[in-house]
């Protein structure tokens, strides 16, 4: 007899089905669907007969885990799973648990290096002068026998005012070495940037080489690009402070793709308009959306995103690998790979 999965997630089907409908009957509902979450009562409904759930933004709490009468492994396509899963009461029903932590590392990364690159080019600031005919001119200054094309020849022209940095003269920040941090520095290497980190939660011998972990203090007067790609928890909420920002060299960079509540966006927006920081991007804010009124939005030399540097096509091929992985690990007898809680 096969084993019931419902499918809640947005999974890679044929790479599911190929790999293990030989052993489990799959079916598809709700995010996966029609990227809406399921209707709660609907899941209570349709979770009480399955043996497996692959899950990613539905709340799975006490309630929902009395209605799984049979459920034997959950896994959840996120990395943080507290925020959505009620550990507690998973223990009390012997559920295993699992996640896709660094599904969308690659996907991060490649964004933080969008974003180093941006800044220190000035990519958005001049394409949006371009745009808004701020720079456009239609005299030309340039001498006739002049062979070369540039926009002016004196202190007002882009090729003086909006000179920016190489990224090989530059030392890298990462607060936070774990997947996506190692994933950056991987990138950052070929640039020729130093590199520094700063992590108390990671065993040094998982830190690769190319990451040169340091204290706080070294490491707010060195990095000239500061990068967060830690998680959210009670200690580090709010941790990017004005203390934090003052500490950090004059006309440095500040880049956030992991969580708005881990900065005090009030004191980011004063060390931008005070111009301590040369400049900032963050793909996340404190609250989501972001209001029309935000403050943010009328800071100095910020580049502001929705939320969508873990959103890459590939990120969907990955996660359903892990799921892959893990359910044929279980299906063997094993601890699955990615295990949270094991019994």
């Amino acid at each position: 007899m096969k084993y019931r999965a419902l499918i809640t997630s947005e999974m890679i089907k044929p790479m599911l089905e190929e790999t293990l409908s030989e052993n489990i009957e799959f079916e598809y509902a709700g995010y996966h669907l029609d990227h809406e979450v399921m209707d709660r009562e609907e899941l209570k409904r349709r979770i009480a007969d399955v043996d497996i759930l692959v899950c990613e933004y539905d709340t799975i709490d006490r309630e929902i885990f009395d209605c799984a009468k049979n459920l034997k492994i959950l896994l959840c396509c996120r990395g943080n799973v507290k925020s959505v899963i009620d550990l507690e009461n998973k223990k009390k029903k012997g559920i295993i648990v699992c996640n896709n932590s660094g599904r969308n590392s690659v996907a991060v990364s490649d964004m933080t290096i969008a974003f180093m690159l941006d800044l220190t080019r000035n990519v958005t600031l001049t394409n949006n002068l371009i745009h808004n005919r701020v720079i456009t001119t239609d005299i030309q200054t340039k001498p006739d026998e002049y062979a070369d094309t540039v926009w002016g020849l004196d202190n007002n022209s882009p090729f003086i005012r909006f000179r920016g940095r190489s990224l090989n003269h530059m030392t890298l920040g990462l607060i936070g070495c774990g997947f996506a941090g190692q994933q950056v520095a991987k990138r950052a290497k070929s640039f020729d940037m130093d590199i520094i980190g700063y992590d108390p939660y990671i065993d040094p011998a998982k830190v690769p080489d190319s990451i040169r972990l340091v204290r706080m203090n070294e490491f707010l007067q060195k990095a000239d690009i500061v990068s967060l790609h830690c998680v959210l928890t009670p200690q580090t909420k709010g941790m990017f402070n004005k203390k934090m920002f003052d500490a950090m060299k004059p006309g440095s960079y500040f880049i956030n793709t992991a969580r708005g509540e881990l900065v005090n966006e009030n004191d980011l927006i004063e060390a931008l308009n005070s111009h301590h920081l040369a400049g900032a991007a963050i793909d996340v804010t404190a609250t989501e959306p972001i209001a029309s009124n935000c403050p943010l939005l009328d800071a100095e030399n910020l580049i502001i995103t929705p939320h969508i540097a873990g959103s890459a096509y590939d990120v969907q091929v990955q996660g359903t690998k892990m799921i892959v992985d893990s359910l044929t690990d279980w299906l063997e007898g094993k601890k699955p790979r990615n295990c949270v809680v094991y019994r």
